[in-house]
């Protein structure tokens, strides 16, 4: 069984997990293949007629589909990496029900996304190892859609996190990074999306370039230049050799860095009301692997 790796950290949700292909050349009949070792579940397709559905990244799929299956026995518990996340809407309490470990929840729209995963197993540096993942779009408590990763390529589902304009997939890798975004096109529309090469934030008040995956020095220049200024924080209260070391590099901004495991570190900037805080990993040549957003003031990170 293949598996893949999810940061389990306090700014991002938990991942998931199950795979889907069609059973016959016409695509009339969908069936459920589990990632993680039970039989295949004959499932049937979502009987929303409205909705239409289309993904525009390759390796990733979107589907109609009426029914979940049931975990198979062999699904380890989420407990395995920490408390396990408590579903909250309809349909994330119907994957629950139903054996899975749900692992994060979104609305989109009029309707509601739930993640869920199949296996769990604790990994080093407070990370946890999953299964491949899906994404499960309800209304109500009726399954209406998925999104899945086309098992004959090499992308993958980690989890959901929010988005500007919708939601936001990320992979299944040890340091998640998105790979693309589901948006409510129209009010009976789904589609998955590339990353644009910008997101506006705070209600279009600002704008982040897209900075995954690149180096810090890089990183930094793109987001300077859309307005964003470094924030210096207070010197840490415990030794920081590697962020001592990005300062002395004129990235005055790191701070908080994790001298051991992925050597994470963070970096904050400012832009009026808004907060810009940017994780990066690896030590040496640190490359970006999240960012998040504040609006106002009240929200911004606590500096030491």
């Amino acid at each position: 069984m293949m598996l893949c790796l999810i940061e389990w950290r306090p700014i991002e949700s938990m991942p998931v997990a199950l795979r889907i292909f069609r059973s016959s050349a016409s695509g009339a009949l969908l069936a459920l293949m589990l990632a993680v070792g039970g039989g295949p579940v004959t499932a049937q397709q979502s009987s929303n007629a409205k909705l239409t559905v289309r993904s525009h990244v390759p390796g990733l799929k979107i589907t109609l589909l009426s029914k979940l299956p049931k975990a198979p026995e062999t699904v380890s518990p989420a407990e395995m990496c920490g408390p396990p996340f408590n579903p909250k809407s309809e349909g994330g309490k119907v994957a629950a029900a139903l054996g899975w470990g749900v692992t994060a929840e979104a609305q989109l729209g009029t309707y509601q996304a739930v993640s869920f995963a199949g296996g769990f197993e604790n990994a080093a540096s407070g990370t946890c190892e999953i299964s491949g993942g899906n994404v499960a779009i309800f209304s109500g408590g009726q399954l209406v859609a998925v999104i899945y990763a086309d098992k004959s390529g090499k992308a993958s589902i980690g989890r959901i996190s929010m988005a500007s304009n919708g939601l936001r997939i990320l992979d299944g890798d040890l340091v998640p990074m998105p790979v693309g975004d589901v948006r409510l096109t129209s009010e009976h529309a789904i589609e998955v999306l590339p990353l644009a090469n910008e997101e506006p934030v705070c209600d279009g008040r600002g704008i982040v370039p897209n900075i995954y995956g690149r180096p810090v020095i890089e990183a930094r220049k793109a987001v300077i230049a859309r307005g964003w200024k470094p924030f210096r924080s207070p010197p840490s209260s415990y030794p920081d050799h590697e962020g001592e070391d990005l300062r002395k590099d004129g990235i005055v901004e790191a701070t908080g860095c994790v001298g051991t495991g992925l050597a994470f570190c963070s970096y904050y900037y400012r832009n009026g009301d808004m907060e810009l805080g940017v994780t990066s990993v690896g030590d040496g040549k640190p490359t970006v692997s999240a960012y998040d957003i504040a609006c106002e003031p009240s929200k911004w990170h606590k500096a030491d």
